[in-house]
C-alpha cells in the first residue's frame, strides 16, 4: 500500500502559489446558463520549493485560467470546469515555461419526484512539489507529477416509494511520473455497488446491499485485489431523540501477488446510536472492519453542538489493530464566529495498518480571519501533523509544520489582491529535516456571463 498520511478535517490553507483561477461553476449559479472565467496572475519566490534538506529556492511566475460553463435548471444541474497554468519557474539556475496543472471536472445531477442521478468525472496532472503536504495523501518528499482521474455514477429509484433500489459504479486511475520513490506506484481501483431498500415502517428501514472492488497495483509484487463485500442494514427510531443504526455483513479479500495468493474474511458490522439534544446531538458507535492488513475495531463517543455564534463537534474513542494494539483516536472542530472575523480550531488522531506496521496521524490547526474593512481582510494559520509509523518499534515519523498570514484586498468589484508570506517545516527520520520560507502576491478576476 505504501506510506500514506490520513486526509485530516479542514484545515486553512495559505497557499503561496497560484493552482489555477477558481470559479464555482454550477455552485455560483442561481438558474439558467451561466459562463464564469476566472483569471489570475501571481509571484512567488520560495527559498525551498520541494522543501527536502538542502533542497533549491524558486521564484515562479504563474497565470492560472478557469473556464467554467454550467445550467442550472429545477429538476437538473450540469457543470463544466477546466483550468490550467501558464508558469514559468527559476530554479537553481535552470528555468522552464509552459502549460502546468490542466485540470477538468464534468457534473451532472438530475432529480425527479421518485428518482435520482448523478454523474461526475475530473482529471488532473499536477507537480508534486505544488500539492499541499498536508492533503497530499502520500509521505514523500520526492517530485515529479502525479496524474488523477475519477469517475462516479449513482442511480436511485423509489425515493417517495416503501421499495427501492441504489446503483453505484466508481473508477479511479492515479499514475506517476518523474519520480524515483518505489512507494509510488501506478494504481487503479474500480467498485461497482447495488442496493436495495425498504421501508418497513414509518420509522424503520431496511437496506440489504452488495459491492465488489477490485484495485491493481504497478508494484514490485503486482498487487492485484479484489474485495468483496455483503452488508444489511437496519436503521429504526426509538422514539422522537433516540435512534438506532446497526449493520451485519461479511466480506472476503482476495489477493495476489507474484509471491501468492491470500484470502482474508470474516465478518463486519457496527452498531450506533444517536440522541437528539436541545443543542445537537450526542452519539455512540462500535465497527468493526476488515481489510488486507487484517482486522480493525473502533469504540467512539461523539458530541455536535450548536452554539450561539459557531460551532462544536467532539469524537474520542479507542481503534484496535489487527495485532491488538490500542491506540487512542479523536477529533474536535471548534468555529466560533465574532463580530470582525471567524476563529477555526480542530485537532484529529487516527490510527491506521499499512504494510503490517500500525501508524498514528496526529493533525492540529488554528485559523483566524479578521475583516478590516468592507474591502480588505487578514488570514493567519497554523498547522502542524506527526505520523508515527513506529508505534513500538524503530523510530519512524514525519513531521510537517506551517505558518501562514495573508492580506487580501478587493481593488474593485472583479478585482482581488492577495500577497503574504508561508513558513513550513518538515523533519523526517529517514530524509532529515528541511525549511522553507515564501512570500507571494497575486491579482486575480473573475468573469460571469449569462447568455
Amino acid at each position: 500500500m505504501g506510506k500514506r498520511i490520513a486526509v485530516s478535517a479542514t484545515f486553512i490553507a495559505l497557499a503561496p502559489t497560484i493552482a489555477a483561477a477558481q470559479t464555482g461553476g454550477g455552485d455560483g449559479n442561481p438558474g439558467g446558463l451561466q459562463i464564469d472565467i476566472g483569471i489570475s496572475t501571481g509571484l512567488t519566490y520560495d527559498s525551498n520549493l520541494s522543501l527536502d534538506p538542502g533542497g533549491d529556492s524558486a521564484s515562479i511566475w504563474d497565470t492560472g485560467l478557469t473556464f467554467a460553463f454550467s445550467s442550472v435548471a429545477p429538476n437538473q444541474r450540469f457543470e463544466f470546469v477546466a483550468g490550467g497554468v501558464l508558469r514559468y519557474i527559476d530554479t537553481a539556475g535552470a528555468t522552464d515555461f509552459g502549460l502546468e496543472d490542466p485540470r477538468f471536472r464534468l457534473g451532472y445531477t438530475r432529480e425527479s419526484l421518485n428518482s435520482r442521478l448523478e454523474f461526475s468525472a475530473s482529471y488532473s496532472d499536477v507537480d508534486r512539489d505544488f500539492l499541499d503536504p498536508f492533503l497530499d495523501t502520500t509521505d514523500s518528499s520526492d517530485g515529479g507529477k502525479v496524474a488523477t482521474t475519477d469517475a462516479a455514477l449513482r442511480y436511485e429509484t423509489g425515493l417517495q416509494d416503501p421499495f427501492g433500489f441504489i446503483l453505484d459504479l466508481s473508477h479511479n486511475k492515479v499514475e506517476y511520473s518523474g519520480t524515483t520513490d518505489p512507494d509510488l506506484n501506478d494504481n487503479q481501483t474500480d467498485r461497482a455497488g447495488v442496493a436495495a431498500r425498504m421501508r418497513v415502517s414509518p420509522v424503520s428501514t431496511v437496506t440489504v446491499s452488495a459491492a465488489q472492488t477490485w484495485y491493481e497495483e504497478e508494484d514490485l509484487l503486482q498487487t492485484d485485489r479484489t474485495t468483496t463485500e455483503y452488508l444489511v442494514r437496519f436503521e429504526h427510531e426509538l422514539d422522537q431523540v433516540i435512534s438506532l443504526d446497526v449493520g451485519l455483513g461479511y466480506d472476503r479479500i482476495e489477493e495476489v501477488l507474484t509471491s501468492g495468493t491470500t484470502i482474508t474474511s470474516g465478518a463486519v458490522g457496527f452498531v450506533g446510536v444517536t440522541r437528539a439534544m436541545t443543542n445537537g446531538t450526542a452519539n455512540v458507535r462500535l465497527a468493526t472492519s476488515i481489510d488486507d492488513e487484517g482486522r480493525r475495531t473502533e469504540l467512539t463517543f461523539g458530541r455536535d453542538m450548536e452554539l450561539p455564534r459557531g460551532t462544536f463537534s467532539a469524537m474520542v474513542g479507542a481503534s484496535r489493530a489487527p495485532d491488538g494494539d490500542v491506540e487512542a483516536i479523536g477529533r474536535l472542530a471548534y468555529v466560533q464566529r465574532t463580530s470582525t472575523g471567524e476563529f477555526t480550531a480542530s485537532l484529529e488522531r487516527s490510527a491506521y495498518t499499512d504494510d503490517g506496521d500500525n501508524a498514528t496521524d496526529t493533525r492540529a490547526a488554528v485559523g483566524y480571519r479578521h475583516e478590516i474593512n468592507s474591502v480588505s481582510r487578514l488570514d493567519l494559520g497554523l498547522e502542524w501533523s506527526l505520523v508515527d509509523r513506529a508505534t513500538g518499534g524503530p523510530e519512524d515519523t514525519t513531521e510537517y509544520a506551517r505558518i501562514s498570514a495573508a492580506y487580501s484586498r478587493d481593488l474593485t468589484a472583479d478585482w482581488d489582491l492577495t500577497s503574504g508570506i508561508t513558513y513550513r517545516t518538515r523533519s523526517d527520520t529517514t530524509d532529515g529535516d528541511a525549511d522553507s520560507t515564501a512570500v507571494f502576491v497575486t491579482l486575480s478576476r473573475n468573469f460571469s456571463f449569462r447568455p
